[in-house]
């Protein structure tokens, strides 16, 4: 594929990059810093939004640069499945046979009586 067909494909190319950012570990605000982009354009790139060719070709690339992809590398990239099991646990999304450590208790602890202060107050 061409780059100059990408902007025709504003919405495929948005679902690939979304995937690789996501798959590298950046936030949106980190990625947009490192490839020199603000953030809202960033989002306009991964909503498929931007309407302006020049602007789309421009930022896309940056961001392939710092990615050290082609537009082939792109628009065949595939994401990384999600591992299965848990790596953090939530409040109430628990698995059933989870202990708290006596330190995350503490804290928790701390946080409840944080939110009924606040609730006394504001």
């Amino acid at each position: 594929m061409k780059f100059d067909e990408l902007f025709e494909q504003r919405s495929l190319v948005a679902s690939k990059l979304k995937d690789c950012i996501r798959d590298l570990g950046y936030t949106k605000v980190s990625f947009a810093s490192k490839a020199d982009i603000s953030r809202p354009t960033l989002d306009k790139l991964l909503n498929g939004s931007i309407d302006n060719k020049s602007t789309f070709d421009r930022h896309l690339q940056k961001i392939l640069k710092l990615l050290n992809m082609s537009v082939e590398d792109l628009m065949l990239y595939h994401s990384t499945p999600v591992k299965v099991g848990a790596q953090a646990v939530f409040s109430q999304n628990a698995p059933m046979d989870h202990e708290m450590s006596d330190t995350a208790k503490k804290q928790y602890n701390l946080l409840l009586d944080v939110i009924d202060l606040c609730a006394i107050y504001y």
